[in-house]
């Protein structure tokens, strides 16, 4: 999409936003049922047909989590299969299994009344097979990746309580995992981190990322950092089910403008009262800004990528009507407190600092806080 959309995009009334967001932002409920019953199909093709067999499926990407905007989404099919003994195992065999996977659904597939088509673009993704679904009639897509996996956890998955990180990773480590492989461990974790949260949080959600999608420009920190910024910004500063949109959104883009000063992490999964956990977290907290810790793996930054053209986007949007009252006058962002100092550092604890804007992005002192759970 073409940059410079945002501030436009977004010309409307702030009391309408509400409105805006039901719309045109929520996804159409047609296709929702349309794309539910496909990806169904698809499962069953693969279930039926296919001679590798999958323990479970762990369905994720913006459909799992329930922030999928009306037009494009994605969703991620994380398939554990039994016939992989470790990682090692999965990376030899991955190929031929896409492939056969491909050749399946390409003999099996029939659009199951549903209206939709199913393409298979250029795959770029040596892991995962891609797909999509579209449907003309709605003018709606899917782009749907299925991810063949070592099911290292077992059955269930990881449980949504504290786990002991340096173990954990030692583990998956001792079965020949690489890289970025262990993070399809914590696709559940980090589906239901965002699904569960409040229908008019999700609503905020959707806001940001219109906003965020209208330029193109592939250095950008991914989505998914904007999501979790949300959950950041409305646990700190509200944590109410009913809130004004525009306070919501106002918050957001002042932290994104404060990208240089980000240190956002939670500590839902896992606990600093575990020393090897601690040492690692602290470690993580340590590091250059932005930093935006995924709530399921935290060793993986989500806010890399660059925030410059985001900052300069979300200052323009400051001026538009969707954050100015009727009178005129600027939405005020909710308070989102700042604690001065590096992690681990006596001083900073006490009162924050005077700080140049009133939506404050937070430097943690780690040992003093801890963010709310979902």
């Amino acid at each position: 999409m073409s940059h410079g959309g945002n501030s436009e995009s977004l010309g409307i009334a702030a009391k309408d936003l509400d409105r805006f967001i039901q719309d045109h932002l929520k996804p159409n409920p047609q296709f929702q049922k349309q794309v539910s019953k496909a990806i169904d199909v698809i499962l069953g093709c693969l279930r039926e047909n296919c001679v590798y067999k999958a323990s479970r499926v762990s369905k994720g990407g913006s459909f799992g989590r329930g922030t999928d905007l009306r037009g494009g989404c994605d969703a991620e099919l994380v398939i554990f299969l039994n016939c992989f003994h470790d990682y090692k195992d999965q990376r030899a065999r991955r190929t031929e299994i896409l492939n056969e996977m491909q050749a399946q659904l390409e003999t099996c597939w029939q659009d199951p009344d549903s209206g939709l088509s199913l393409r298979f673009p250029d795959q770029t993704v040596t892991r995962a097979l891609q797909l999509q679904l579209v449907s003309t009639a709605l003018e709606s897509w899917m782009d749907v990746t299925l991810l063949p996996v070592f099911d290292a956890v077992g059955e269930g998955g990881l449980q949504p309580v504290p786990w002991r990180l340096i173990p954990l990773l030692a583990m998956l480590h001792s079965l020949g995992c690489q890289g970025s492989e262990h993070a399809t461990c914590f696709s559940e974790l980090r589906r239901d981190f965002v699904n569960t949260r409040p229908t008019k949080l999700k609503s905020l959600i959707l806001l940001v990322k219109h906003w965020y999608r209208q330029p193109a420009c592939a250095a950008l920190p991914p989505v998914y950092a904007l999501e979790l910024l949300t959950i950041f910004a409305w646990e700190q500063g509200c944590g109410k089910e009913s809130f004004k949109m525009a306070e919501g959104l106002k918050t957001v883009l002042e932290l994104v403008q404060q990208h240089q000063q980000l240190c956002v992490y939670w500590t839902v999964n896992y606990s600093f009262e575990d020393p090897d956990s601690r040492t690692h977290l602290l470690g993580q907290l340590q590091k250059k800004r932005p930093l935006v810790l995924d709530p399921a793996d935290p060793t993986w930054n989500v806010g890399q990528g660059s925030w410059e053209l985001l900052a300069q986007e979300a200052a323009a949007l400051g001026t538009q009507a969707c954050l100015r009252s009727r009178e005129g006058v600027s939405v005020q962002p909710w308070n989102v407190m700042v604690r001065g100092g590096v992690p681990g550092v006596a001083d900073a604890v006490g009162p924050p600092p005077p700080v140049a804007f009133p939506c404050w992005c937070n430097v943690f002192s780690c040992w003093e806080h801890t963010l709310l759970s979902p």
